[in-house]
Parts: C-alpha cells; sequence; structure tokens
C-alpha cells in the first residue's frame, strides 16, 4: 500500500505574480525539507536515500484534465518506505482569491480520485497560506437516506503559526513559512516589508553558517521573489546586503539560479557597473603613465586623459619618466 499526500494552498495574491510556480519551485528543490516540516510523521517512514522521482505524466492522468482554466502547481513524487514499500506523495497547491465553500469537496474529489487510481493509502493535508480566521474547512460529510460519509484531513494553518518557533527552527520551511506570513502582513507598505524581507535575508540566509549552499539559495530565490518591493527599494536593498554578500555568501555568485533572482540581479549588475568603471580607471592611468614616461607634462597629461592634477602627480610620483619634452 502507498501514501499520497495531498497538498492544498489558499491565499488572496496580488494579480500577475506567479506564486504557486514559487513554491512549486522551492517544494522540488528541498522535497525532504519540506515533508519534515509539514508531514512529519510520514518523514519518519520514507526512505530518502533510495531517492525520489517526479512524475508528472501521472499527475496530468488524475488531476490536471479535471482542472481547466485553473492556476495550478501540482507534483507527485513516487518515494520509497523504510520498509521496502514504493509510496506516492501527491502535493496539490492552488493559488485562490477568497475562501471556497466547496473546499473540503473538493480535498474529498482529489483523495478519491487518487485512491481509484492507485489504490493506495492516502496522506492528505491542507496548507491554507492566508491568515483569515474564518478560513476554517471543516471535514467534508455526506449523507443520503442511510449511506454516509466523513472525510477529515490534516490542515496547516499560516494564521495560527507561532511566529517564534517558526525564527527559532532550522527547518528552511519554516523560513518559507514567515515569508508567507509577511507578505500578507505587508500588503500595502512596502517600507514595512523592506525591512522584513532585509531581515530574512540577512539574518537567516547571508549570514546563516550551517545553511548548506543549496538550501540558501532556494530560500534566497524563493524570498527575493516572493516579497516583492518597488525598484527603488530593491536597489537600497542591494545596497545593504552586499557587504554581507560580498563576506558571507560568495558561493551564491556563482549560481545560475539567482542571476534572475531581483535583489540578486541587482547586485550582479552593480558589481558590473563597477568593474567597468573601474576598468575604464585602469585605462586612464596606465595611458597617464605611458605619456609621463614619453615625457609630457603633467599639465598635459591631466588634459588628455581627464584626470586630476593631483591624480596624475600620483602616478608619475610612482614611475621615473623622461624629461619633459619642450
Amino acid at each position: 500500500m502507498g501514501e499520497v499526500l495531498v497538498l492544498e494552498k489558499r491565499v488572496n495574491y496580488a494579480p500577475g505574480t506567479d506564486y504557486d510556480a514559487l513554491w512549486k519551485k522551492i517544494i522540488s528543490e528541498l522535497f525532504e525539507e519540506f515533508i519534515l516540516f509539514f508531514a512529519p510523521d510520514l518523514y519518519e517512514a520514507i526512505d530518502f536515500g533510495k531517492g525520489i522521482v517526479f512524475l508528472e505524466q501521472e499527475l496530468h492522468k488524475v488531476i490536471i484534465k479535471h482542472k481547466k482554466g485553473k492556476r495550478i502547481a501540482d507534483k507527485i513524487v513516487k518515494v520509497s518506505l523504510k520498509n521496502g514499500e514504493e509510496k506516492y506523495v501527491f502535493i496539490h497547491i492552488e493559488i485562490q482569491g477568497k475562501e471556497d465553500p466547496d473546499f473540503s469537496k473538493r480535498m474529498f474529489t482529489y483523495f478519491y480520485r487518487l485512491f481509484d487510481r492507485f489504490q493506495e493509502n492516502i496522506y492528505s493535508i491542507a496548507i491554507l497560506t492566508d491568515l483569515s480566521k474564518s478560513n476554517n474547512p471543516q471535514a467534508f460529510q455526506y449523507s443520503f437516506y442511510g449511506t454516509e460519509l466523513t472525510y477529515r484531513f490534516n490542515t496547516y494553518k499560516f494564521n495560527e503559526a507561532d511566529i517564534p518557533s517558526l525564527k527559532k527552527s532550522t527547518n528552511p520551511f519554516a523560513i518559507a513559512v514567515l515569508a508567507g506570513i509577511y507578505l500578507h502582513q505587508t500588503e500595502k507598505n512596502y517600507h514595512k516589508r523592506y525591512e522584513i524581507k532585509k531581515k530574512l535575508l540577512k539574518n537567516f540566509i547571508l549570514t546563516n553558517p550551517n545553511l548548506k549552499s543549496n538550501v540558501a539559495e532556494a530560500l534566497f530565490y524563493f524570498i527575493d521573489y516572493l516579497l516583492y518591493l518597488p525598484n527603488e527599494l530593491t536597489k537600497q536593498l542591494t545596497k545593504d546586503l552586499s557587504i554581507n554578500i560580498e563576506k558571507e555568501a560568495k558561493h551564491m555568485l556563482y549560481s545560475e539560479k539567482l542571476k534572475e533572482a531581483p535583489t540578486f540581479a541587482e547586485y550582479l549588475k552593480t558589481v558590473r557597473e563597477e568593474g567597468f568603471e573601474k576598468g575604464k580607471m585602469e585605462e586612464k592611468r596606465n595611458l597617464a603613465a605611458e605619456l609621463l614616461r614619453e615625457g609630457f607634462s603633467v599639465e598635459k597629461v591631466a588634459k588628455i586623459v581627464k584626470l586630476s592634477l593631483n591624480e596624475v602627480e600620483e602616478i608619475g610620483a610612482s614611475i621615473h619618466p623622461n624629461p619633459p619634452k619642450p
């Protein structure tokens, strides 16, 4: 018999941002950490040493064909248990803008479709990322003249998460959940979001020596996109974090995935521009030194290469120029 994990995520996000893809990406990259955080009981049964297999075609056959027109980011993963059995982990992520009275019914619908397809035991969990206190889905119940059914599933609610505990956790998804909570809390205040984003990136990622490089990169990418900031604040954030990147996170400079992340892209752009300006200045200084060696006067060299007299005099002091030309 197998295990199938059903994950449903509800949230009211700003239109035009592909948040479902962000969750899908970080879950794919940090799948083991994801299971440990949201389904620790299932985690104990899985033998991650035998690897995992993502089965996208199976997912399309079972679920996606029933969800035409909806934005989705689903994954189905085959894992092995420590007792040698194979299991299926199904992750369902859905972006919604309001509470859905049919939520529990849909959870049951996905359950029985998966059960019918795989004939496996199913582990279901709904992750509710909005902060509404009224968003409290109950068990799905069906009753018709003696035919009765009750379907219950696990839930993880962002509005009930303990923030101090999340900050103390070493699991990267604790930080991902924090970012999701702060996204809602700063919906109308970019300056507050700026301060929070800076603390998350600096304190939990850039200056954390215990964080593996692949985990740090995945988290940085996720938070950098999730907590969107206007261009000017992104530039300021880049400036504020540049020292930490250079001192504690140099390995990130070689990450292909971070080249497109907003803050890191701005950082790399700044580095390139500074390098270009530094190169231009080096060319000017080399040309000034050559002209001084040829015997040109300090005043003439300063005018040609567009440097100050003091700068040319400093260059001249480091070489032994020929006598000035008459």
